[in-house]
């Protein structure tokens, strides 16, 4: 099957990640100032050279976008990539399989803490092959928000506090984030910034709502993926409960 493609791909891309970790490595900075490693580019080797065998399209954070515009791979070689040079072991790879605008199968790795989330539309969301549910807290003084460690936005910050959110927790990757999500382990991740890549937001939307959880924008809306638009430009916002809550202090 494709997924198993997918699935074995990213595990190989693991693999190589890490025999990198553990070493002195290189880093080079790309034309947006962002940093890149010889381990984002072993992990988008091993990716690309897999999933053309679907037959399907790839867009590639690193590589750009190669065949179908309707059916298409969205692959994140390494998201999080202060936090692989920092080694904090909050990175992941991301592959998502996007059908009609909206993502139907992704994968989340992180495996430098053994971490494999992965999730079919329809039918739920596992950690380790585990069944994982989002938590059913609610209150938001009980609620827990994933903030990043990296990119650090105040406004997203003050957007929780005034819901009544005073829980943070320092996180790396947008998909280490959202699988804590899925997992119950927190509650609220907040991206009101329009600098995310579809590659960034693609895999964790699915893992997150296939656990029964919320995805939306700051409109409100589902996000949309599509090969003309390669970033979001409306926020990427996730969690278990309160979204009419939340996007009320986005909006207010």
């Amino acid at each position: 099957m494709k997924f198993d493609i997918a699935m074995d791909a990213i595990q190989e891309a693991g693999e190589a990640i890490m025999e990198i970790y553990d070493k002195d490595f290189s880093v080079s900075t790309k034309d947006d100032k962002s940093p890149i490693t010889e381990a984002d580019n072993a992990s988008n080797e091993i990716l690309i050279k897999a999933l053309n065998k679907t037959g399907y399209g790839i867009l590639s954070e690193e590589t750009g976008h190669q065949g179908s515009k309707d059916t298409f791979w969205v692959i994140d070689p390494l998201d999080g990539t202060y936090d692989f040079i920092q080694k904090t072991d909050e990175f992941s790879i991301m592959v998502a399989l996007v059908n009609k605008g909206k993502p139907i199968f992704g994968i989340v790795y992180a495996p430098s803490l053994e971490k494999l989330y992965y999730a079919v539309e329809g039918k739920g969301t596992f950690l380790n092959n585990e069944k994982i549910k989002v938590s059913e807290i609610s209150n938001p003084a009980d609620m827990k928000m994933v903030i990043s460690r990296n990119h650090f936005r105040e406004r997203d910050q003050n957007i929780a506090k005034n819901i009544g959110i005073t829980n943070f927790i320092k996180m790396g990757s947008v998909g280490v984030k959202y699988g804590a999500i899925a997992e119950g382990k927190a509650e609220v991740c907040i991206y009101t910034t329009n600098k995310l890549g579809l590659w960034d937001c693609c895999a964790p939307q699915i893992i997150l709502k296939e656990a029964g959880g919320l995805v939306f924008d700051k409109q409100g809306n589902e996000p949309q993926y599509s090969i003309e638009e390669h970033k979001m430009m409306n926020g990427f916002i996730g969690c278990n409960s309160n979204k009419k809550m939340i996007l009320g202090a986005i909006n207010e």
